[in-house]
């Protein structure tokens, strides 16, 4: 007869034994510990320092101290000693701390949850499900996520002829529907009561085209809010209709402004009066808040002439003049005015061997200088004349000079004097030309053959 019980390994009191109180009260201690098993931890790999009696643990893989060799056992501290109680299959426990029920398969400590939900008749998830809606949840939100890339959620008829579709309610009564609503075309209907509906949109299965009351019956359908189809008001056409007078032009859509020397070209302020070929034209109208007439056309050339684009308004009665819209080919060039109002390029550069320049079709020019040396003067001052790369329309009202740190060594003063006993000033300026005086201070003196180099930047208008 073994010593011990088969499951629990609780002892037997032996036949003739002394002191059976002992073996008595051990099997009583085991039974206290494994009964209605429920442990503190299952993440310690070593004893706690201060242990209440009766205090269950599952030890941690890689245990340690008086926990050495016993992975995954139950160590229960019992009369001032711990107590392994190697698991067996089957049993349960409840880790406190995790608030999680295992159970032992005789390898690992597992959650006691199935890992499988199969051919279950109902799930109500925080809800009562039924015969008809087999999983019910109620919940602020449901959220179904990837495992590992995309994600699809698949809804399957079994004919063209049932349903597959998304029903969106309002107090459980029908407000939209898309999907597969008892045909194989994709729908989208809406409802205001849950009983008459209106395919809003219909997207044909074979061609995806649309139909449905959110398009046009016909290309003139001005029905509000409804999508155009291909044609509507000049749209998709091969060729647009031709314009007969500009300034009486108000419809919107797409035209042609011209259509070659066969044909005549239209009335008004034309755009491009020279083109002989051909422009597009882009109107469109509104109304202001003084519910004076608003319309507005832009003409875009093409052919073969470099493209240009312009556009002009009206309100009221009077057409604005046609305005020119940049583009890369009148960005940089040659800038120009007259009577004060831009006519060429927008921003000009170039430059010479007296320095570089850019202007600006507002007026603005600014001229740099690198290489300008002052020479000696005097052992006060040496002195340069700056001829402007381009000539200002007045003398520049701000010219700055620095010293040339990069030149300093090749073309510094030879007698030494140092930057830091420098200082560059302006002197007189003029439309052409400006005045660059260098001047010691402190102790330092220039010498015969001294000489500077500097940088010069000077602001102004080349009109």
């Amino acid at each position: 007869m073994p010593d011990t019980t088969t499951n629990l390994m609780l002892p037997y009191i032996l036949a003739a034994q002394a002191q059976k109180h002992v073996t008595h009260n051990e099997a009583i201690r085991i039974l206290d510990g494994l009964v209605q098993l429920s442990v503190l931890d299952r993440d310690l790999t070593a004893p706690p320092g201060s242990p209440a009696d009766g205090d269950r643990y599952i030890v941690a893989s890689g245990a340690t101290g008086d926990w050495s060799g016993w992975d995954l056992n139950v160590a229960l501290w019992t009369d001032g000693t711990w107590l392994r109680l190697p698991p067996r299959s089957g049993w349960r426990a409840w880790v406190e701390d995790e608030v999680l029920l295992l159970v032992w398969d005789g390898l690992a400590w597992s959650d006691i949850l199935p890992s499988e939900l199969q051919n279950l008749d109902l799930i109500g998830i925080n809800a009562t499900a039924d015969t008809t809606n087999r999983l019910s949840v109620s919940a602020p939100a449901i959220l179904l996520s990837h495992d590992g890339a995309g994600h699809q959620v698949k809804i399957n008829k079994a004919a063209a002829g049932n349903t597959a579709s998304l029903l969106y309610q309002t107090g459980f009564s029908g407000r939209a529907e898309m999907g597969l609503a008892g045909s194989d075309d994709f729908a989208i209907k809406v409802s205001p009561d849950g009983s008459a509906w209106l395919d809003a949109l219909v997207v044909n299965r074979t061609t995806g085209s649309l139909t449905g009351e959110a398009v046009q019956s016909d290309a003139l359908d001005s029905t509000t809010g409804r999508l155009l189809r291909v044609g509507a008001f000049g749209l998709g056409l091969d060729a647009g209709p031709n314009v007969a007078d500009l300034d009486a032009h108000g419809l919107a859509g797409f035209f042609f402004g011209y259509g070659g020397a066969s044909v005549t070209p239209p009335t008004g302020d034309n755009p491009f009066p020279t083109l002989n070929g051909a422009y597009g034209l882009i109107t469109g109208n509104g109304t202001l808040g003084d519910d004076s007439g608003y319309l507005w056309q832009i003409a875009v050339q093409y052919g073969t002439l470099s493209p240009q684009l312009k556009f002009r308004n009206k309100a009221g009665v009077t057409w604005d003049a046609w305005q020119t819209v940049v583009a890369t080919d009148n960005i940089l060039g040659s800038v120009s005015q007259a009577g004060g109002v831009p006519t060429g390029a927008i921003i000009e550069r170039g430059s010479n061997a007296n320095g570089d320049y850019t202007r600006f079709a507002d007026g603005t020019q600014i001229c740099t200088r690198q290489g300008l040396v002052a020479t000696f003067v005097d052992a006060e001052h040496c002195a340069a004349t700056w001829t402007c790369p381009a000539a200002f329309a007045a003398p520049p009202t701000a010219v700055t000079l620095t010293l040339d740190g990069g030149a300093w060594g090749a073309s510094g003063p030879a007698s030494g004097v140092g930057r830091g006993d420098v200082q560059p000033v302006a002197g007189i300026n003029t439309n052409t030309a400006l005045s660059a005086e260098v001047w010691a201070s402190g102790s330092a003196v220039f010498v015969s053959g001294d000489t500077v180099p500097l940088l010069g930047v000077a602001f102004g208008r080349w009109f």
